[in-house]
């Protein structure tokens, strides 16, 4: 049974010690030393309004409690993560691509307060776009966060998830949008390259916090639920952040 969802209960409703555990298992977590670089990837299964929020938000989460700065990387077609980054489209450079150092992996990017914006040309081949922009570089940071956008699992969707080491998958918390993210869970793992899961189920009904229990109660991964409250959506967004650094581990008391 996933507890990630089990938290968020303990820190809105129990004791202010319980909350403050809770909260500084997973600050901790986020500031743990990493032995490789962590890639990863935000996606849903067809457009979802909350991907790139979320995308944003767990980049400024992770940047505020690491020293190191956060490549963002935004391989959608519409460039929205880049565009509230106030990030220009990049252009392609041979130092970069090439880069031996950090000097020159940063060639032509801009570094704002710790988080480093790469925004390959809209080509309308994300994964192309990432093995030939982020690929070369993401070695020399700690952390690298991609905003691949909607993808549906008979298309692209197993190529862009190949490319993180976590993976979080963005649905409604409604029973069908739910249940149809957890089903692509296994496949995703299934992976050669092994890739973690951390589902994000966001609220839309009064129903949702029931039907993302449901799911957390019979998954094997972390399912965090992200709800409206903006308070409470800070809290769930902590939660994600340190589970996805964590390599897809729950992070709790």
């Amino acid at each position: 049974m996933s507890q990630g969802l089990a938290s968020i209960p303990r820190i809105v409703f129990g004791s202010a010690t319980a909350a403050q555990t809770v909260l500084a298992t997973q600050d901790a977590a986020i500031r743990a030393p990493l032995s490789t670089t962590r890639r990863i990837g935000i996606l849903s299964l067809a457009p979802h309004a909350s991907v790139t929020p979320l995308a944003l938000q767990v980049t400024r989460a992770i940047t505020a409690r690491r020293p190191e700065s956060v490549l963002t990387v935004d391989v959608t077609p519409d460039g929205d993560l880049a565009r509230a980054l106030e990030v220009a489209e990049t252009a392609p450079n041979e130092t970069r691509a090439g880069a031996r150092t950090t000097a020159e992996a940063l060639t032509g990017l801009e570094d704002r307060r710790g988080i480093v914006g790469l925004r390959p040309p809209a080509t309308g081949d994300p994964v192309g776009a990432w093995l030939a922009e982020a690929a070369p570089i993401t070695r020399f940071f700690d952390v690298a966060v991609t905003d691949f956008g909607a993808h549906h699992p008979l298309a692209d969707l197993g190529s862009c998830a190949a490319l993180s080491d976590v993976v979080c998958l963005v649905a409604d918390a409604s029973r069908a949008a739910a249940e149809n993210a957890r089903a692509v869970v296994p496949a995703i793992q299934a992976l050669a390259e092994r890739p973690a899961v951390v589902l994000a189920l966001t609220e839309t009904d009064p129903d949702s916090s029931a039907v993302a229990r449901a799911i957390a109660a019979t998954s094997s991964h972390p399912v965090v639920f992200i709800p409206r409250a903006p308070r409470a959506a800070r809290r769930a967004v902590l939660s994600l952040a340190a589970a996805l650094v964590a390599g897809g581990r729950e992070v709790t008391a």
